[in-house]
């Protein structure tokens, strides 16, 4: 009897908090429409832009023309499921796992330096039925490490030597990822951890010697060290003539046989063995010479909008985290889908760097979905003033 007695209220306990938990789920506030509608659409043109870029090269290599199709479907889902669950988490509790969740990607930075490389680079590694970037990691890491850092830091930020603990941080990521090596993730990961500190008050006094620093040993690594010269050689080339790189090349032509209209979803002729890899980070130039210009303009249209949403989420935060955060995940958006449209248009040295929610790959699209999920989260608790 006594058990019974036990058993029904442990069962009324628990309903009850179900209830509760659910009723709050209800209730709360609704997340920013248009960042969801927008993260979505590239998403989905992502999807289809896979299938349609992919097929010859994935029949050639593995006998089958949707094997990256169906992988990609699967890790959209993933995406938009994973953007879903950080939405309804409490931005706010990031500040106690932001230590922890930076060891961890400190952890697989040092833990891929020791797998085979792909393409004399170490950038994937390997946990059973999928692969990671640990590079991609780190960077939501670091983005939610610095905001957090310098919320804390308030008007101390005018003090640049208070700014030491994050200098070791950026410092450790950069030596890390250029091990792999990979000089696209270091500029991207520079950049935005300097998104956020302009946002939080640094004066440019202070930011541009940084930044003076920071091109200076980059140039000495590219051409004192000899990493990724025949590249920029290649670019100053393909500038002056009908020489540079093939794949810019191809990239190019495909670009100018799209003209406006494109030619047709499916009837691109650069991903007949053309243009090397062009479901990846040339994937772009898959959707200029499909969709045309129209096509071009409207993924750029979208990830401006989605960056100009995330501003006005950030000025509606309710604290100076949640503002610095939203910053910087809007500003890591503009940052890498510009690299790659000026690498694929040849306006840069090619780099490996992909395209977001359009490219390819599970590991860069589930990361990037979940930092928008953050975006969206911060967007339920917007306030006219914080």
């Amino acid at each position: 009897m006594k058990s019974h007695v036990l058993s029904s209220g442990l069962t009324g306990v628990w309903t009850t908090a179900r209830d509760k938990q659910a009723k709050a789920i209800r209730e709360m506030p609704r997340a920013d429409r248009w960042v969801w509608f927008g993260v979505v659409a590239l998403i989905t043109l992502g999807t289809v832009m896979v299938l349609s870029s992919s097929v010859m090269i994935a029949e050639r290599r593995f006998g089958e023309p949707g094997f990256f199709w169906k992988r990609q479907i699967v890790w959209s889902v993933l995406a938009i499921l994973m953007m879903a669950l950080v939405s309804r988490f409490d931005y706010r509790h990031l500040r106690k796992l932001v230590l922890p969740g930076l060891l961890l990607s400190v952890a697989l930075l040092v833990a891929v330096l020791f797998t085979n490389p792909i393409n004399e680079a170490r950038r994937w590694l390997s946990l059973g039925l999928f692969s990671v970037q640990p590079s991609e990691l780190f960077r939501l890491a670091a983005i939610i490490f610095t905001a957090a850092y310098v919320a804390r830091q308030g008007e101390k930020i005018e003090r640049p030597w208070t700014l030491w603990p994050l200098g070791i941080v950026v410092a450790i990521g950069v030596g890390l990822i250029m091990a792999q090596p990979e000089f696209s993730g270091v500029i991207t990961l520079c950049m935005c951890v300097g998104i956020i500190l302009i946002a939080a008050g640094l004066r440019w006094r202070h930011v541009l010697p940084v930044a003076a620093v920071a091109m200076v040993l980059g140039c000495t690594v590219v051409f004192g060290f000899g990493y990724k010269k025949a590249r920029v050689d290649e670019w100053r080339t393909g500038l002056t003539g009908t020489g540079g790189s093939y794949q810019v090349r191809q990239s190019k032509i495909a670009f100018g046989s799209g003209g406006t209209l494109g030619q047709g979803l499916g009837h691109g002729r650069a991903k007949m063995l053309y243009l090397p890899e062009p479901h990846t980070d040339f994937i772009l130039a898959s959707v200029g010479e499909e969709l045309g210009l129209f096509g071009i303009t409207g993924v750029l249209f979208i990830v401006t909008g989605l960056t100009l949403r995330a501003w006005r989420v950030a000025t509606r935060a309710p604290d100076r985290f949640g503002y610095l955060l939203v910053i910087g995940i809007g500003g890591s958006l503009f940052v890498n889908a510009g690299l790659n449209a000026a690498v694929v248009t040849g306006l840069i040295p090619a780099t490996g760097l992909p395209f977001p929610f359009l490219s390819y790959g599970g590991s860069s699209l589930v990361t990037t979905a979940a930092a928008w999920g953050i975006v969206l989260n911060v967007s339920r608790y917007r306030t006219t003033s914080w």
